[in-house]
């Protein structure tokens, strides 16, 4: 832990220079885009809002909102967690699971991405709950605003009826699971909002594990997908990496 702290600043954005390809097209097959399990880490990708990613819930040129930054995000940052870590990982792939897919509970950690208007079904609600307390973990990234957070707890209210969604304080285990974070020097890559970390502890208790961990006004994954194009300091690419080996190591031994 203590030589991973030792990174020099430019490693971990210039790592990923050229590596990321240009990905497939969202719109085709999980079934034929997921790796099978090997007992490596897989990015774990939930795609929602129906199986064609649709529902009308569509950014600018037909990409589904939950592919915002796929797959060169989720590629990238699976070479700084090889390359940071002695974490076994897929480099070359970005599952992407459904939350009522059987195959959710084989990944230790989730990601979902611009949940403001993410409306689970119940059946999806459901097994998200049964995924959180079997010890699974969600990161929440990239959403904007009170009225996108209002949705959201009411969202995890449903999966998690009695869990209480709380601000983390900075000093919580998961900014020091690798790598120290001051969480305030993550800075949204769209200015604006500050941003805020959220939480949902087991049994609501701060003590014990985390079950969600929320990016409240920021973008971590803009960052990774971006970070060898120059068009974000080296510094803040580096903060947002360090933060999602940060979770992805808590989610492994918690």
């Amino acid at each position: 832990m203590s030589g991973a702290r030792l990174l020099g600043a430019a490693f971990l954005a210039l790592s990923t220079a050229g590596l990321a390809p240009s990905g497939p097209d969202v719109r085709q097959s999980a079934d034929e885009l997921n790796a099978p399990y090997d007992g490596l880490y897989h990015f774990a990708r939930v795609r929602y809002g129906g199986r064609d990613g649709g529902f009308g819930f569509r950014r600018r040129g037909g990409e589904a909102t939950w592919a915002h930054d796929y797959p060169r995000a989720d590629h990238n940052f699976l070479k700084i967690m090889q390359e940071a870590t002695l974490v076994p990982v897929l480099t070359d792939g970005s599952n992407v699971v459904a939350l009522d897919d059987p195959d959710l509970f084989l990944y230790p950690a989730a990601y979902i991405v611009e949940p403001g208007f993410w409306q689970p079904s119940d059946e999806e609600a459901r097994s998200l709950g049964e995924y959180l307390e079997k010890g699974g973990f969600l990161i929440v990234d990239d959403f904007r605003g009170d009225d996108e957070l209002d949705n959201l707890q009411t969202q995890l209210r449903r999966a998690l009826p009695e869990g209480n969604m709380v601000m983390v304080g900075d000093t919580d285990e998961i900014f020091d699971a690798f790598f120290r974070i001051t969480p305030q020097e993550v800075v949204p890559p769209y200015g604006g909002l500050p941003p805020f970390w959220y939480g949902i502890y087991e049994d609501n208790d701060p003590t014990r594990r985390l079950q969600v961990i929320i990016n409240a006004n920021n973008d971590m994954a803009e960052y990774w997908e971006y970070s060898d194009f120059g068009y974000y300091p080296i510094d803040l690419s580096n903060e947002a990496y360090k933060l999602g080996v940060n979770y992805v190591v808590y989610a492994l031994t918690h």
